[in-house]
């Protein structure tokens, strides 16, 4: 018995060395979820609001710049060229031809329109970089977390502990879950609970938890065997 329980302590670095990254999936932050219209809303303004600026730019060094209708570009002709500059339509009728308009396009105009056709596909970029951004948000949570509740086991003891912490007025972000059914972590992740899949029997679970900075673990398991062997290893 004892060579087992010290052969589950072996791994005990095996997750928390492993970059966060690699945790997605195994370890989950929830997010709050908003509006699609919202969400199209905001990109709507953010796209206006570059236009905005990178005419505003080329407006500031017109003198630079050629047109081929009159001399002079007003802020309109600023705007139009922003617009087919960023679209990356390039009709030619206005161009940079200073040498300073050209660093300028460089250093702002360029970055400017990236930015602007990542706003254009950003569905399918935020699908693409949803690992990503969920990579960044488990680094600032292990970071962060203190003086949190870790409940091992989500079933109807770890639930109903949960539902009378969060009626004491408890945070939902204060609380993780560990559990090995991904489904009951859906669950918990739907309530606003972090998550962790996995078995609280490994050190190295409860490590990813930040069992070594909370406040209270809670063991709810379904078996009395697997609670004792959870209680020994935290």
């Amino acid at each position: 018995m004892a060579g087992r329980f010290r052969a589950r302590l072996g791994d005990s670095g095996a997750l928390t060395d492993k970059p966060d990254f690699a945790l997605v999936g195994v370890l989950r932050v929830p997010e709050l979820e908003s509006s699609p219209w919202r969400a199209i809303y905001k990109r709507v303004l953010m796209a206006l609001g570059i236009l905005f600026l990178a005419a505003f730019v080329v407006y500031l060094d017109r003198d630079g710049y050629s047109d081929n209708q009159n001399g002079e570009l007003s802020f309109l002709d600023a705007f139009y060229y922003a617009t087919v500059s960023l679209s990356t339509t390039g009709y030619g009728d206005i161009a940079p031809m200073s040498p300073s308009a050209r660093l300028v396009n460089i250093l702002v105009i360029t970055p400017l329109r990236v930015l602007f056709l990542i706003l254009l596909v950003g569905t399918t970029l935020s699908v693409l970089t949803e690992r990503s951004r969920q990579a960044f948000k488990i680094q600032r949570w292990r970071r962060s977390v203190r003086n949190h509740t870790v409940v091992i086991g989500f079933g109807t003891k770890g639930r109903t502990a949960v539902d009378a912490m969060l009626g004491d007025g408890v945070s939902a972000s204060d609380i993780v879950v560990v559990d090995t059914d991904q489904m009951v972590l859906d669950t918990a992740s739907a309530m606003g609970l972090v998550t962790v899949h996995g078995s609280a029997t490994k050190s190295d679970v409860l490590r990813l938890t930040g069992a070594q900075h909370a406040s209270a673990i809670i063991v709810a398991t379904n078996r009395d065997d697997t609670a004792v062997l959870v209680t020994l290893t935290a």
